[in-house]
């Protein structure tokens, strides 16, 4: 049986307004592939191409560049990861 791959992302949400930003982003890249969208709290997701997450959430050290969460899903995912920035603040 040959089944195709379906193109996958991940999006964590926590309702911060960069994860909203991260989640529009994710899902205009879904459509433009073809592909499927995930919206997750937690990040131990098998099979996803793509992760897309917020800049920051809704910790108290607003003047940091890269929130924690999102540090940490850049360093140990495994697939790409894209940070979308909440360009309304």
């Amino acid at each position: 049986m040959n089944q195709r791959h379906q193109y996958t992302i991940v999006v964590g949400v926590d309702g911060s307004p960069a994860s909203k930003s991260a989640l529009r982003w994710a899902a205009w890249h879904a459509e433009q592939l073809g592909g499927t969208l995930a919206t997750l709290m937690a990040w131990e997701v098998p099979l996803t191409d793509l992760i897309a997450v917020g800049n920051r959430g809704r910790g108290g050290i607003t003047e940091a560049l890269l929130g924690s969460v999102s540090q940490h899903v850049v360093h140990h995912a495994r697939c790409p990861v894209v940070v979308i920035r909440d360009y309304a603040r």
